[in-house]
This record gives structure tokens, C-alpha cells and sequence, in this order.
């Protein structure tokens, strides 16, 4: 059993009418409601909230006090909870920065992708460690885990990266297997990924589980055309 979020879409209501609204489109799936013969379904929930902690969305600037905001007071252990009103769990979708995120995402992605092809550039051409698994696989008596893993990490390029430190925590981990290819789609892929929660409940009633390129695109997609009013939110549930 987890904590999970969900990004709710629903038609244009009144705040006070949003927790009634929401749990109407959350009812379908509710944990050991399915009736036989109801098609299976991506996930059940067993409780949930008004909850975007770690993933609240932005507010349009010069809207951050519209009534029409939604922000839970309180944690779900029960604390007050400090929220800048730069922030919120949800609104209409009008009210919602969703740019600037992807925005931001997109430039730290340019700025790894170019510091580590800069960097690498001054050594032999590293091999990503899928190339050394594959070895292993393909002999794995005469190719074991040990040689690959060191194989991998004594690469001069891998050296190097590990004296410095802040340069290893832009790049990330495997850098020779994600920061390849086209820097646009690249880019792109991590702009895609800046707003996507667990799922996404649709405003016809489709709950969607959000992974992978195809589902984190659809997301933004979706979310950018629906109606300016349509009621955007994250709720976190426990699956």
C-alpha cells in the first residue's frame, strides 16, 4: 500500500462544492467497489485528500489571492501547513503557471546535456553501463558482474566525473546512456515530465497511470486544452 497523487480534472464549481465534486469522479474507483463483470482498472484508492504536497502547481502571477484557489490547510498528519501563495493544490486551469515549470525543467535539462557532452569531449568515448549488463548477460560466467561494474566505472571519462562533485550531481547517474541523442527531444522529454503526478483523472471519468514519454506528453496535452475553467487539482490517495 502507497501514497500516491492523482490530478483530478473536473467542470467549473464553486470551491465549497469541490471536495463533493471530486470524490463523485473518485467513486468509480474506490477500493472493492467493481462490480462483476466492470472492466479492470489501473489502480484503487481506499482514502483520499486535497493534497499536493512536494507537487503543488504555480499560480498565474497577479492571481495568487483568487477565491477560487484551492489550498489544504493542514498536513495529513495534521500540522498547519505553510504554503507561499505562489503556490496551490489546484484551480482553474486558467489560474495555473503551467509553463514555467516546464520551462525550467527543459533549460537544467540543456544545461546537463551540454556540461556533460563538454566534459566528455576531453576523453576516450564512454560506453553506458547497458553496453557492460549486455556483456554480462550475453556470458555471465565469462563476463561476470564484478568485471562489468568495474569495466563501467574505470572508464577515464567516469574518473574524472568522480572529482567533481557538483558537476556529478548535475549530470546524474549514467550520464553516458541518458545525455545522448538530440538535444531538442531531450529537452523536450524533460519539460514533458515537470508536471505529471502518478495519474491523471480525466474529465469523462479515465483514470490514467502516468509513466513513460507517450503518457507524461498526453498529461500536458491534456491539461493544455482543457477550458480555462475546468477545475484542475491534486489529490493525494493511498492505494
Amino acid at each position: 500500500m502507497a501514497k500516491e497523487r492523482v490530478t483530478v480534472c473536473v467542470p467549473r464549481c464553486e470551491p465549497g462544492d469541490l471536495p463533493e465534486v471530486i470524490g463523485a469522479a473518485m467513486v468509480p474507483y474506490e477500493y472493492g467497489r467493481r462490480a462483476p463483470g466492470e472492466p479492470e482498472v489501473e489502480t484503487w484508492w481506499d482514502y483520499w485528500r486535497i493534497d499536493g504536497g512536494g507537487c503543488e502547481f504555480r499560480v498565474v502571477a497577479g492571481h495568487e489571492d483568487d477565491a477560487r484557489l484551492v489550498r489544504a490547510t493542514h498536513t495529513l498528519s495534521g500540522e498547519p501547513r505553510d504554503l507561499p501563495l505562489s503556490l496551490c493544490d489546484g484551480g482553474p486551469r486558467g489560474l495555473l503557471d503551467l509553463e514555467t515549470p516546464r520551462a525550467r525543467a527543459a533549460a537544467e535539462a540543456r544545461g546537463a546535456f551540454e556540461a556533460w557532452r563538454a566534459f566528455a569531449a576531453g576523453y576516450p568515448p564512454v560506453r553506458p553501463s547497458g553496453y557492460f549488463w549486455a556483456r554480462h548477460y550475453a556470458d555471465p560466467e565469462g563476463y561476470p558482474v564484478p568485471q562489468a561494474v568495474e569495466d563501467y566505472r574505470t572508464q577515464p571519462a567516469l574518473v574524472a566525473l568522480a572529482d567533481r562533485p557538483e558537476l556529478e550531481d548535475l549530470v546524474g547517474g549514467d550520464p553516458a546512456a541518458r545525455l545522448v541523442g538530440d538535444l531538442g527531444t531531450y529537452m523536450r522529454e524533460a519539460a514533458d515530465q515537470a508536471l505529471p503526478t502518478n495519474a491523471l483523472l480525466t474529465l469523462d471519468g479515465r483514470w490514467l497511470v502516468i509513466a513513460g514519454p507517450e503518457r507524461y506528453r498526453y498529461f500536458n496535452e491534456y491539461l493544455d486544452s482543457r477550458t480555462p475553467d475546468t477545475m484542475v487539482v491534486r489529490v493525494l490517495y493511498h492505494c
